[in-house]
């Protein structure tokens, strides 16, 4: 029905037939020709499903027993038809039967003529004989089932037919070619009948009535076999068994594994009375609000029907993980040229961002040793001179951002950067960078305080470090820079950078301690364990940004960028000792940055 969905119903075109309307319902329709499309080629395929099973070209005299044409019939009820040929003579008295009955009358009378002796006579042949006849239980039982397999295999092959004549209606109409707010309403009237008188559902029924017709079909032959030869009819009677015990288990199969691509018509069925068991003891129990709430969610949950309850337990977070980790190590599999690969690093802190602490921790876990032998792959192509500089940044971005997304990638850039603090580099591949430093300032917004507190460090000691001229950068974009991570005026900056430096990296210290206190707060309520040894680096920074600085003389508004200093105590286990106005620390807190931002007497 491919066909059916020709119609273009952008919004752009539809604001020409000069309804204010034409615009929202546009958006209605564009939304409602995806629903109708997905649906129409689901209905389609299980139509199409049922036809091919029954359709089949004979030219046999079986077409006889067949609603159709001479030349078409059906694969399965031909195959019916060709035993019931077999089995429905049994039903009334068989000819030979009588023909054989007077041949032995006549053999007995020339066998009397030629010895003289006599027979006792045979009973004569009567139509009171022939209308007596009863055929076996046995026989009326197999017709009855072969002839039941057979006509429902030829009404699913009517039903089917008919529903593709519904389904295409149902296209035809609302797809007629008015104007938006009419094409619409005429859309939601017919889709309201669709949804009304369950069309969806009359097109699952019909796979589970020819399901049922096979089944009654092999019920009829072992019957049939059992009273001709009880090993062939047992042989076969083994296979049926396990036939069904494996429809069986394909059929619940959805039930206890939402993700399973298996399952049969009677999987609805088994749901829906799985889901209904518990709205039916919710509905004997007493009245209460709580019941009343739980009864709308089970009803909500049963009307949207199997698919939709599946697809909401993919989504839940204890599977979406995993999920999600196979999905990308399956995307990374296919994935062979640089610049595809580029895409995929590139788009890979999105999806951390938007994600709960739980579900980025476990994506975190999951990805970081597969994105890591791509960055590094990357990472090479950045150092051969072929790129292009517009090329090789956007590349060198796209990789440390992938990489700075996992704690485990992060912490040796962290390292590496420290050792260069009393070293002089003009190595752009190194890890001090323009892109390290602008990656540094967009994941001080990480929601893992950790990568978030490793940014905040980075950032620090790379301002600093070009601050002293220890590695090359220039002025224009490193003022940039710390005018992100300082939230300070271009004119700020430069007064405090031409100040022999020295308030440039006091703002720089005091920036780093302000957006350290909260990260450290919440790593200490998730007791981790490596809190300490955090604020242990995080002093030792601050000590060497601190080591040379002589704040006595301080202008107010760098003083306004000082942490609270209770806060500071807090953070760091500062507390009073016996009441006394003197403190002590968790650790050793001796250093110059506590003399700048905690100005009292330390133990």
């Amino acid at each position: 029905m491919s066909d059916l969905h020709r119609r273009d119903t952008s919004l752009t075109t539809q604001t020409l037939y000069g309804d204010p309307s034409s615009k929202i319902w546009g958006l209605y329709l564009s939304q409602a020709e995806k629903f109708d499309k997905e649906h129409s080629e689901s209905w389609t395929a299980n139509i199409e499903g049922v036809l091919v099973f029954v359709r089949y070209n004979s030219n046999r005299e079986i077409v006889l027993f067949l609603p159709r044409g001479p030349d078409q019939t059906g694969l399965f009820s031909a195959v019916v038809a060709a035993f019931l040929i077999v089995s429905y003579p049994l039903l009334q008295p068989n000819p030979t039967d009588t023909t054989n009955r007077l041949l032995t009358q006549i053999s007995q009378q020339l066998s009397t003529n030629g010895t003289g002796s006599s027979l006792p006579p045979l009973p004569p042949l009567s139509p009171a004989n022939t209308s007596s006849f009863r055929p076996p239980s046995s026989v009326v039982r197999v017709n009855a089932l072969w002839f039941t397999s057979l006509a429902m295999s030829t009404a699913c092959a009517l039903w089917a037919t008919l529903m593709q004549q519904w389904t295409r209606r149902y296209m035809q109409v609302a797809d007629r070619p008015y104007g938006p707010p009419k094409r619409a309403r005429i859309r939601a009237f017919f889709a309201d009948g669709v949804d009304k008188f369950a069309l969806a559902a009359a097109v699952e029924v019909l796979p589970g009535i020819l399901h049922v017709s096979v089944l009654l079909f092999y019920v009829g032959l072992i019957d049939f076999l059992i009273n001709i030869n009880h090993t062939v009819a047992f042989i076969l009677l083994t296979w049926v068994a396990m036939a069904c015990l494996i429809y069986f288990i394909l059929t619940i199969m959805p039930l206890f594994y939402p993700n399973s691509p298996y399952q049969t018509p009677l999987s609805s069925l088994c749901w829906f009375v799985l889901e209904a068991t518990p709205l039916l003891r919710l509905w004997v129990r007493r009245r209460n609000e709580t019941v009343q709430t739980a009864i709308r969610e089970r009803r909500t949950k049963i009307g949207q029907g199997m698919r939709r309850a599946l697809e909401s337990k993919a989504t839940r977070l204890n599977v979406q993980a995993d999920a999600d980790t196979n999905a990308l190590r399956w995307t990374l599999r296919s994935l062979d040229e640089d610049h595809e690969l580029e895409e995929f690093l590139d788009g890979l802190p999105g999806l951390f961002h938007g994600s709960s602490r739980h579900h980025s921790l476990g994506l975190r876990g999951g990805l970081e040793q597969l994105v890591k032998p791509v960055a590094d792959k990357l990472f090479a192509t950045c150092t051969t001179g072929l790129l292009p500089e517009g090329l090789r940044r956007q590349r060198l971005t796209a990789c440390l951002r992938a990489i700075w997304c996992f704690s485990g990638t992060i912490d040796p850039h962290f390292r590496a950067i420290w050792d260069q603090w009393d070293k002089l580099t003009n190595d752009p591949w190194g890890p001090l960078s323009t892109e390290t430093w602008a990656m540094a300032s967009n994941m001080t917004t990480e929601l893992d305080p950790f990568i978030a507190l490793r940014a905040h460090c980075i950032q620090a000691l790379m301002a600093v470090m070009w601050s002293k001229g220890r590695w090359q950068c220039a002025p224009s974009e490193a003022i940039s820079l710390l005018q992100r991570q300082l939230g300070a005026s271009s004119v700020d900056i430069d007064r405090w950078w031409h100040t022999n430096g020295d308030q440039l990296q006091l703002a720089v210290a005091a920036n780093l301690l302000t957006n350290s206190l909260p990260l450290l707060h919440k790593l200490d309520k998730l007791e981790t364990g490596g809190d300490t040894m955090l604020k242990i680096e995080l002093k030792a920074i601050l000590d060497t940004i601190c080591g040379e600085l002589d704040a006595s003389d301080v202008p107010h508004e760098l003083r306004a960028r000082f942490a609270d200093g209770a806060e500071v105590m807090k953070v760091f286990n500062i507390r009073d000792v016996a009441g006394r106005s003197r403190r002590r620390a968790a650790f050793d807190l001796n250093g110059p940055w506590t003399k700048i931002f905690i100005p009292v007497d330390i133990d």
